[in-house]
C-alpha cells in the first residue's frame, strides 16, 4: 500500500546526532532483484512462463532492461534450501547467484552485479575468489551481499543453527578475512613488464594470516586487486546485531521498512551505527525493498496490485509463513473487518526470547497495529498488505504520486534509493516512472562511471583500507 501518513518531514529533519539532515546524494540509487522476489502476476499471465522460469535468456533480458534504464545494479537474492511454502505460489527459482552473474557479466557492460553468499555455509577464500573473479571479468561491477543465514542448516549437515550472536561473530571474522584477501595484492603488484618477462611482482602480494575462533587462513588471493578497490559490501541485517554489523562493514543495505516512520527509524539507526564505528554516515547507503504498481488513477493502480498479488493461494502462503515466523501466533476466528486484537500477537519480550528472525517478526507486529495508511488496519487489510508486499514498502498510484513518495523518502531521511522487488517490470518503470524522476533531477540520465562503486557514489576505501595491504 502507498504510505499516506503525513509526518512533518523535509530536508531539515533531525538526523543521527540531532543535526539537520541534508541529503548529500545527488541522485537516488535504484537496484532491482533478479528475478523479482514476487512473480505472482507474470507467471499466471504468460502461457510460456513454465519454460521461461528456468531460461537464461530471461535473466539476460531483464538485466539488459535494467541496464537500458540506467539502474545501479541487479541484485541476486538467495535463500538457500527448498522453501515449500514459497515455491508453491511463487516461481522465483533461487539459482546459485554466481552462475547467473557470470552470464550477465558477459552480456552487459555497465550494470552492477550483486550476489548473495552466506558466511555460514562458505569459506572466505572461495567467496573472495569468486567475487574477485566476477569483478575482474566485469570491469569492476560486482558486489557481495553478506548474509549469516537463518535456515537450511540440515542441508549442510547441521542439526541446529548457532545463535544470531555467534553467527554474526563468525560473519565478522569471515568478512575481515575476505577483505584482507581482496587487498592481498598491492595496487601496483601487476607490473606487466614485457621486456623482463615479469607480469606480477610477487613481493607485492602478501599472505593473509588469520587464526580466529571460526576462521583459520594463511594465504594470499590468486586473483589481482579489483578494478574498483574491492567489490561493494552489501548487507541486509535489521536486528540489533545486524545493524551493528552493517555500521561496521556495509556499504549498501537492503532494508525491509514497509512504512515511512519505520524507514526513518531504521535509516537513522544505520547511519548512527556507521558513525559509531568511526565511519562517515554517507559511507553506507540504505535501499529499502519496494513494490511499485502504477495506474492512470489510484483506483486503477490498486486494482492492478490486488489482481497481481491478492489471491487465495497467496493469502494461505502468508498465513503459513506467519506460523513459522510467530510460533505462538493464533489468527483463527478473527473478524476480517476488525483490527487484530493486540493480545493475539506476542509481546516484544517474548519475541526477544525466540531468537530467529526477530527483526522480521517485529516488522509484521508493527504492520498489524500501526501500518499506514489505516491505523490500525483490519485483519483483511493486514493480509492484503502482506500479500502485496510482505514486510517491504509498496507505492501504489499514479506516476506523480509514486514519484512524490519516492522523493519524500529520499529527501526525508528514510532512504538513499530503493531495491525494486515487485510490481511493474523495470521496462514499464523505465517508460513511465523514470522520466518523471529524471524531470525532478532525482535519477541519472546516463551512467557517469563504469563500476558499481561509481554508480553508488562510494569511495574506494569505505570498508577496510583498500589503499593498503595487510602486514
Amino acid at each position: 500500500m502507498t504510505d499516506r501518513s503525513h509526518e512533518a518531514v523535509g530536508p531539515n529533519r533531525p538526523d543521527v546526532d540531532g543535526e539537520p539532515f541534508v541529503q548529500s546524494r545527488r541522485h537516488l540509487s535504484l537496484v532491482t532483484t533478479m528475478p523479482f522476489i514476487s512473480e505472482s502476476r507474470s507467471w499466471r499471465e504468460s502461457p510460456h512462463f513454465v519454460d521461461e522460469v528456468v531460461s537464461l535468456e530471461r535473466h539476460i533480458a531483464r538485466a539488459r532492461a535494467a541496464e537500458a534504464a540506467k539502474l545501479d545494479a541487479v541484485f541476486y537474492v538467495d535463500f538457500i534450501g527448498l522453501n515449500r511454502t514459497a515455491i508453491a505460489a511463487n516461481p522465483a527459482v533461487p539459482f546459485e547467484p554466481m552462475t547467473v552473474m557470470g552470464a550477465i557479466a558477459a552480456t552487459t557492460s555497465k550494470i552492477g552485479l550483486i550476489g548473495t553468499a552466506s558466511t555460514m555455509y562458505n569459506y572466505p577464500f572461495n567467496v573472495a575468489r569468486q567475487f574477485a573473479s566476477i569483478d575482474q571479468l566485469s570491469g569492476g561491477r560486482s558486489g557481495w551481499n553478506v548474509v549469516t543465514s537463518f535456515s537450511a542448516e540440515k542441508s549442510f549437515g547441521l542439526e541446529t543453527l548457532p545463535s544470531p550472536a555467534e553467527r554474526y561473530a563468525r560473519a565478522q571474522e569471515f568478512l575481515d578475512a575476505v577483505i584482507a584477501l581482496w587487498q592481498s595484492w598491492q595496487p601496483d603488484a601487476v607490473v606487466a613488464d614485457a621486456r623482463s618477462g615479469v607480469w606480477a611482482d610477487v613481493s607485492r602480494i602478501h599472505d593473509v594470516h588469520v587464526d580466529g575462533e571460526y576462521i583459520t587462513l594463511d594465504a594470499a588471493l590468486d586473483v589481482p586487486r579489483s578494478p574498483q578497490g574491492h567489490p561493494v559490501v552489501f548487507q541486509a541485517g535489521a536486528s540489533a546485531e545486524g545493524i551493528a554489523f552493517a555500521g561496521r562493514n556495509a556499504e549498501a543495505i537492503f532494508a525491509a521498512t514497509p512504512v515511512f516512520t519505520i524507514a526513518q527509524e531504521y535509516y537513522a539507526a544505520t547511519k548512527a551505527a556507521a558513525v559509531g564505528a568511526g565511519r562517515a554516515a554517507e559511507s553506507v547507503i540504505v535501499l529499502p525493498g519496494l513494490h511499485v504498481y502504477l495506474g492512470a488513477t489510484d483506483e486503477e493502480a490498486w486494482a492492478s496490485a490486488r489482481a497481481a498479488a491478492v489471491t487465495e493461494h497467496r493469502i494461505t502462503s502468508i498465513l503459513k509463513d506467519l506460523e513459522v515466523e510467530f510460533p505462538e501466533l493464533d489468527l483463527s476466528g478473527l473478524n476480517p473487518d476488525e483490527p487484530i486484537p493486540t493480545e493475539r500477537f506476542p509481546s516484544r519480550e517474548r519475541v526477544e526470547k525466540w531468537g530467529g528472525r526477530r527483526s522480521r517478526i517485529e516488522v509484521y507486529r508493527r504492520l498489524a497495529f500501526d501500518g499506514a495508511p489505516i491505523e490500525p488496519p483490519t485483519y483483511r487489510q493486514f493480509l492484503e498488505r502482506s500479500a502485496i508486499s510482505g514486510p517491504h514498502a509498496a507505492f501504489i498510484g499514479t506516476v506523480q504520486s509514486v514519484a512524490d513518495e519516492m522523493e519524500r523518502w529520499f529527501r526525508g531521511g528514510a532512504a538513499d534509493g530503493f531495491t525494486l522487488i515487485g510490481g511493474n517490470s523495470v521496462a514499464e518503470l523505465d517508460r513511465e516512472l523514470l522520466p518523471e524522476l529524471r524531470r525532478r533531477d532525482l535519477f541519472r540520465t546516463d551512467y557517469e562511471g563504469s563500476t558499481l562503486r561509481s554508480h553508488f557514489a562510494l569511495s574506494a576505501s569505505q570498508v577496510g583500507s583498500s589503499g593498503s595491504h595487510p602486514a
